[in-house]
């Protein structure tokens, strides 16, 4: 089908009438007709008629960014690393890398990489769709001729703006739009929970997810504006934000129906699997169990890539649709129609089936050596309380130790930071207008003053014990401690010493274990007391794990993966990871084998830790492997 009024091989998206909307007169309303609805139906219908096309393209791009920008990004960040003498980048010697110009030169390089690649993906779909709703033909000469003019522009205007909405906005907002390439971007778990501790900073929380969402939707036209409307990336967020002004609800369904209804279908997919694999471990062998079980996740895992692309195509759909709308360019969407299957599409549909059955093979094999050994080393994980148990008291008071030690975890972890008069109390805020409502700061306060603060959180009250107190009553109840020394950067002169002689004096030392965010805190102990058990606490990494001296590391979840576990074990260095409280991710950390797991959710970690120890891995793994397709875990 061709476009009217003269539209020729590249539509009239290509044509100067969509560079200068403002001045002849196009695409100054709002997101205009058909209804949200009959987008996203008009999406489903075309989506359906190019599935396997759509699906090959994105197969395709995944493997370019999986083979060749991931390798370069990493070889790029190692050059970066070695340029300023680092091993890994931390939230602690992030100030060195950004001190190196050539670090800096290479950081840059990586970003416009990236950008490139995202590019490259979105463009590359974003022109299929155009031209299937200009009712141009799909030729790989056109589409490339299209996507690579479109990359060029990436290229030519390497704008911030973009690059802050591709690489923060999209990835937090999660309305659909993803790449491999920007998976890992998200709020930390541990920065969640200290915002989520009371009504005052969970507010704060929510209105800033909030924004993050509203961000998303104003700016949801913006790859189509840049591509379809060949506008500069200024332009194009300029002209999404006028073209979603006031059609809040309306942008939600266009992208929140496709991304719900998706997620509802794996969900019920992803339970169904658990369901089958569990039915066929009570009449298999084990290891006929663990070979169902790793069906189960290769089905599981190929069918969540499938379901996610055709989403994405919809969304692309949805979205275009609205981009052409607004750009005044013709609507075809009700009399396009789905092309009758010729040979060629049969061979193309038989191809995409015998695809879709190696992503189900592949999944398989690759969880196939999960199964092998039929038990994990679950039973020697560590399980520590964080901070106590917040289920039956205030965190860091001896209300939160006495209910931790009730659950009988392997230790508890407490936080512990100087006052103004050199003693120590237990407490991790060093602000107090979270946990009392007092705008004061610890290091500002005598012992005297912070020990009569009471502390209001999760419906507990209860005062802050000096370090003495805490270290004394943990004693009395047989339970050993992780103490975390907080250094906040407003210690006197000699803390360390004191630190130790505090400790000492309670007659426990050698009983507990410590660790600390800060290197050299954790160098000068271990210096000054071989004889104790000290750990390296890390918030943010990536590289090779830090060269510390210490005994063990103590990992943020975002921060850690298989790899770094396998480089600690390989220097005799535990890994402990903090703070964990999902239960997927309880189980995933058990069944790899970490040597602790520090966790709110003490009681489900220790009901974890005697299931995936005592059960064959079958028994439990589908749920773990599939949980990040599954609302319901």
């Amino acid at each position: 089908m061709n476009e009217p009024s003269g539209a020729g091989e590249t539509d009239q998206s290509a044509g100067p009438a969509t560079r200068g909307s403002d001045r002849s007169g196009q695409g100054r309303g709002r997101l205009a007709a058909p209804s949200a609805l009959g987008l996203i139906s008009h999406g489903l219908r075309l989506g359906h008629a190019h599935t396997l096309r759509y699906l090959a393209v994105i197969v395709t791009l995944q493997l370019v960014n999986a083979l060749a920008v991931i390798p370069g990004v990493k070889a790029l960040f190692s050059l970066a690393l070695e340029s300023c003498g680092l091993t890994n980048l931390t939230d602690r010697n992030l100030p060195v890398m950004l001190a190196d110009p050539s670090a800096v030169l290479l950081l840059l390089l990586i970003a416009v990489l990236v950008l490139l690649a995202m590019g490259l993906q979105f463009s590359a779909l974003i022109v299929m769709v155009n031209r299937q709703q200009a009712g141009l033909p799909p030729t790989m000469r056109g589409i490339a001729s299209e996507t690579c003019s479109a990359l060029g522009r990436f290229a030519r205007y390497p704008s911030p703006l973009l690059m802050a909405y591709l690489f923060v906005v999209l990835p937090l907002g999660g309305l659909g739009l993803s790449s491999v390439l920007i998976q890992g971007i998200d709020i930390p778990p541990f920065i969640t929970r200290e915002y989520l501790k009371t009504p005052l900073s969970g507010s704060l929380y929510a209105a800033i997810i909030g924004a993050v969402i509203y961000l998303n939707l104003r700016l949801m036209l913006t790859l189509p504006m840049f591509v379809v409307g060949r506008r500069r990336p200024y332009r194009a967020i300029v002209e999404s934000l006028r073209a979603t002004r006031r059609t809040f609800w309306r942008s939600a369904a266009l992208l929140g129906v496709p991304v719900l209804a998706s997620a509802l279908l794996m969900s019920f997919i992803v339970e169904f699997l658990v369901w089958g694999s569990a039915a066929a471990g009570g009449f298999l062998e084990p290891e006929g169990a663990a070979w169902a079980a790793s069906l189960g996740i290769g089905v599981g895992q190929g069918l969540g890539f499938l379901v996610i692309g055709a989403t994405t195509v919809v969304i692309i759909q949805v979205l275009v649709a609205a981009t052409r709308s607004r750009l005044g360019l013709p609507d075809n969407l009700a009399s396009l129609r789905e092309p009758a299957p010729a040979i060629g599409s049969r061979l193309l549909r038989a191809m995409g089936a015998a695809a879709a059955c190696a992503l189900v093979l592949a999944g398989s094999v690759n969880a196939a050596p999960v199964m092998a050994g039929t038990f994990s080393r679950a039973a020697d994980t560590a399980i520590l309380a964080h901070r106590g148990f917040s289920g039956g008291g205030v965190e860091n008071t001896i209300g939160g130790l006495e209910a931790a030690a009730k659950l009988q975890p392997d230790y508890v972890e407490a936080d512990f930071q100087e006052t103004k008069d050199g003693h120590f109390v237990a407490s991790h805020d060093t602000n107090l207008l979270v946990v009392a409502g007092r705008n004061e700061n610890i290091y500002d306060m005598s012992v005297a003053e912070v020990t009569a603060v009471t502390q209001s959180v999760g419906g507990f009250t209860g005062k802050i014990p000096t370090m003495t107190e805490y270290l004394n009553r943990a004693e009395e109840l047989e339970i050993p401690l992780l103490v975390e020394l907080k250094v906040t950067g407003h210690e006197s002169a000699g803390y360390l010493d004191r630190f130790l002689a505090e400790v000492d004096a309670t007659g426990s030392a050698e009983a507990n274990i410590y660790h600390s965010l800060d290197p050299e805190a954790v160098r000068e102990i271990k210096q000054r007391r071989p004889e104790l058990q000290v750990g390296l606490t890390i918030a943010m990494s990536i590289g090779a794990i830090p060269d510390v001296a210490a005994d063990f590391i103590v990992v943020e979840q975002a921060s850690f993966n298989p790899a770094v576990l396998r480089a600690a074990q390989a220097e005799g260095k535990p890994v402990f990871v903090w703070t964990v409280n999902d239960e997927a991710t309880i189980r995933e950390l058990l069944s790899l084998g970490v040597d602790g797991i520090v966790t709110d959710s003490v009681d489900i970690a220790l009901h974890d830790r005697e299931l995936v120890s005592s059960s064959p891995r079958s028994a439990y793994r589908v749920g773990v492997a599939l949980a990040h397709l599954d609302l319901f875990r």
